[in-house]
C-alpha cells in the first residue's frame, strides 16, 4: 500500500512540475533571468536561457521574442569568445576525466597560438626557439547547438568539435573534444572526452 501511495505521489509531482515548467509564469521568469545575464555581460548564458525559453513555448510572443534575441546575441558572444582566447599557450597536460598525463619536460614543447582568425598548433624546440607548424584551424563555430542549447564550440576541418575556454580561477586554457559534425547535425560526447590543458606563455 505504501508503495502505491508513493507512486501516486511521484506521478502527481511530475505532472505538477511539467505544468509549472510549461507555464507562462515560468517562461517569463527564465526570460527575465536572461535579460539580467545580458545586463551583466554574460552573453553565452543569456543565449542558452533564451533558446530554452523558446523551447518552452515557441508559438507565443515571449517565445518568438526570445528566439529573435538569442539569434542576434550569438555572433556577439562568439566574437567575445574569440577575443578572450587570443594568446600563446603551452600544453602541460592531456587526458580525460579518467586521468591526465603531464607533458614531459623535453626539448620539444607543444605550443598553441590563438588569434581571432585561427588556432595554430606548433612544436617548439626549446634550445633553438624554432617553431614547427603542425596544423592550423580556423576559429569557426559549429552551426549546431548542443544539448544545453549552446553554439559556442569550434569545428575543425576534420569535423571534430572542440570547446575552448579559460578557467578563471586557474587561468588554464582547456581544449575539450565534444563531438563530431555529421550530415544530420552533431554528435555529443559527455564522458571520457579528450582534453588538453595549457598555461599561458609569459
Amino acid at each position: 500500500m505504501k508503495n502505491i501511495i508513493y507512486l501516486i505521489f511521484l506521478l502527481i509531482s511530475n505532472v505538477n512540475y511539467s505544468q509549472d515548467y510549461r507555464s507562462p509564469e515560468y517562461q517569463k521568469l527564465r526570460f527575465d533571468e536572461a535579460i539580467t545575464c545580458i545586463k551583466n555581460n554574460e552573453l553565452e548564458r543569456a543565449t542558452m536561457i533564451l533558446y530554452f525559453v523558446n523551447n518552452i513555448n515557441s508559438t507565443n510572443d515571449l517565445g518568438k521574442m526570445a528566439l529573435k534575441k538569442a539569434d542576434s546575441l550569438v555572433p556577439i558572444a562568439q566574437q567575445k569568445i574569440r577575443k578572450n582566447l587570443v594568446g600563446t599557450w603551452i600544453l602541460f597536460e592531456s587526458g580525460s576525466n579518467w586521468g591526465f598525463e603531464t607533458e614531459k619536460d623535453t626539448l620539444i614543447k607543444k605550443i598553441l597560438i590563438i588569434t581571432e582568425k585561427d588556432f595554430q598548433f606548433y612544436e617548439r624546440n626549446v634550445k633553438t626557439k624554432e617553431n614547427k607548424l603542425i596544423k592550423k584551424e580556423k576559429t569557426t563555430f559549429t552551426k549546431y547547438r548542443d544539448m544545453r542549447d549552446a553554439c559556442f564550440d569550434f569545428v575543425f576541418s576534420d569535423k571534430s568539435i572542440w570547446s575552448f575556454y579559460i578557467n578563471k580561477d586557474t587561468n588554464v586554457l582547456r581544449q575539450i573534444y565534444t563531438g563530431e559534425e555529421t550530415k544530420d547535425g552533431r554528435t555529443e560526447m559527455v564522458c571520457g572526452n579528450t582534453e588538453l590543458n595549457y598555461n599561458k606563455s609569459d
